[in-house]
């Protein structure tokens, strides 16, 4: 197995960008020997021999023009790693980002122009999901900061709200003309489409159902926010959706929203993060992602909730 250290690359690299190996070794505060010594190592564990010698001067081999670019990217990581954990700043590197999936059909191209224009040396790795799944991401330490409805996490993730995710049953415009307010026993001969029982809209619903003293009878569950969406436009099914969501369809006409009482809760929804990385830099980002909650109106008030 090929192993080369990192310092067998520093003096590789000093070597090539310096042009002598005195040069290196003085740079790098070593004998001139220990360096030549790093450079056999690392041929030895590569099998290649990196530089032509002719006496002082060295030129490099074809092997070494190639090797350039990975030991260049290996130190590079090294760096990163090492800053990151430094500072303890995750925008350091890669930021574990995770979001629900209303949030990321309504803002996530412009999250990302965002962070380009602020943050353009990091690394985003971003997780879609639902808010069982974010929560035990955030549990697990999987990610380093999430926007959650209703999160369910443990001490060690500190949370902010950011207002509440309003939800209602969807419907075609065909469904229910002349109908003014339904009760759950209205939808339980009803197709209907909901999320899936990680999430907490499967829970809620589940719940206003059974206050009622009711059960539907077919349901169907869908992991996938927009497949919902396109199965309510096609008038297969009623779905249940955040309202923000579907704002756009309504407003044309495409489906309309039933009126239902009681009511369906609002989902409290917090930025949440790992307070072991919360100093400056993370906290920016959280007052970013905040403004542009506000700036498209994602979620409501949660006095109106």
């Amino acid at each position: 197995m090929i192993n080369p250290t990192l310092n067998q690359l520093k003096a590789f690299r000093a070597i090539v960008r310096l042009g002598t190996f005195q040069a290196a070794a003085e740079e790098l505060r070593l004998s001139q020997p220990s360096i030549s010594q790093r450079v056999k190592e690392l041929e030895s564990e590569l099998g290649a021999t990196l530089f032509v010698r002719r006496g002082p001067r060295i030129s490099l081999t074809a092997e070494g023009h190639a090797l350039i670019g990975y030991a260049d990217r290996m130190l590079a990581t090294a760096s990163e790693m090492t800053e990151r954990f430094r500072t303890r700043d995750p925008l350091k590197g890669t930021l574990r980002i995770g979001l629900s999936e209303n949030f990321a059909l309504i803002c996530l191209g412009e999250l990302f122009q965002r962070v380009e224009q602020r943050y353009p040396d990091i690394r985003a790795s971003m997780f879609i999901g639902d808010s069982g799944a974010l929560s035990q991401k955030l549990n697990e330490r999987e990610l380093d900061i999430a926007i959650v409805a209703a999160p369910q996490v443990q001490p060690h993730v500190a949370q902010e709200p950011v207002g509440c995710s309003r939800l209602g049953w969807f419907a075609h415009p065909h469904f229910f003309q002349g109908r003014d307010v339904l009760t759950p026993a209205d939808l339980t001969q009803y197709h209907l489409v909901i999320s899936p029982p990680s999430s907490r809209m499967h829970g809620t619903i589940g719940r206003w159902f059974a206050d009622a003293g009711v059960a539907p009878s077919r349901v169907s569950t869908c992991n996938n926010v927009m497949v919902t969406i396109l199965t309510v436009l096609s008038g297969t099914a009623i779905g249940l959706l955040p309202v923000r969501i579907v704002r756009n369809e309504v407003a044309a006409g495409k489906m309309q929203p039933l009126r239902v009482a009681p009511g369906i809760p609002a989902h409290p929804v917090s930025i949440c993060y790992q307070t072991s990385e919360a100093g400056e830099g993370l906290l920016a980002f959280v007052s970013m992602l905040k403004d542009l909650i506000a700036d498209h109106q994602v979620f409501a008030e949660l006095s109106v909730a």
